[in-house]
């Protein structure tokens, strides 16, 4: 869970600005009473944490269990020759190297 600390010492050099509406803004005032933070340590916090859920669940792969049995017992298998990555690989490359 990320917090915004007011005395942290990373500079912050980031910014945002956005407009929001009176019952926006008295929601998010009341929640940051309510955790004993500023309205911007509040909003920071919460945008943070979201994310960083969201980014999270982008990156991981959830299986179950006969899922990753499957998963594992393939990459148990010879791998398959596939001719187009075959004729692809003997190809001279067209990136220089020096």
């Amino acid at each position: 869970m990320y917090v915004y600390d007011t005395y942290m010492n990373e500079t912050l050099t980031g910014r945002l600005n956005f407009r929001l509406s009176s019952d926006q803004e008295r929601a998010l005032r009341q929640a940051a009473e309510l955790t004993g933070q500023s309205m911007t340590g509040f909003v920071l916090s919460s945008a943070v944490e979201r994310a960083q859920e969201l980014l999270e669940r982008a990156n991981t792969i959830q299986l179950s269990e006969a899922a990753f049995r499957r998963f594992v017992a393939d990459l148990d298998e010879p791998a398959e020759v596939v001719p187009e990555l075959v004729r692809l690989f003997n190809r001279h490359s067209q990136i220089p190297t020096g």
